[in-house]
């Protein structure tokens, strides 16, 4: 599996999208008519901060950058998404910047609860501190 690169997609870390991915998101726009709120529940983002991000060159988290492109590409090629496995469509993967230079990624059910959360957040403090 080959590892994501947000550079190729964002002008620096924690920064704005690139031009070249801020014109795909215009593409897709112009192309569906689709308002910014429903273009950006598409993207899991607000419609107002999808507004910013392509007309304002406002930031965005790098960690939220490849679950973006993800649904940048599907919104492209919506065949992609009549080939996910069963498995999968349930899934969501999640990525965390722990600390500079470490990513973790976490596959999650897209319908966590707020109990099995909490539950997963006592499994995480309870492991060993070096």
């Amino acid at each position: 599996m080959a590892t994501f690169d947000p550079a190729a997609y964002q002008q620096f870390p924690n920064g704005p999208l690139t031009h070249e991915t801020i014109q795909r998101l215009v593409s897709i726009k112009e192309r569906s008519g689709m308002s910014y709120g429903s273009l950006g529940s598409k993207l899991n983002i607000s419609g107002t901060f999808l507004h910013n991000l392509m007309n304002k060159n406002a930031n965005v988290g790098t960690q939220h950058v490849e679950r973006i492109i993800g649904a940048i590409n599907l919104l492209e090629n919506p065949d992609q998404a009549a080939e996910v496995s069963q498995n999968e469509a349930g899934m969501l993967l999640h990525s965390f910047h722990l600390r500079a230079g470490l990513q973790i990624k976490i596959e999650l059910p897209d319908d966590l609860t707020e109990r099995e959360a909490e539950r997963l957040a006592r499994f995480v403090q309870s492991l060993p501190v070096a």
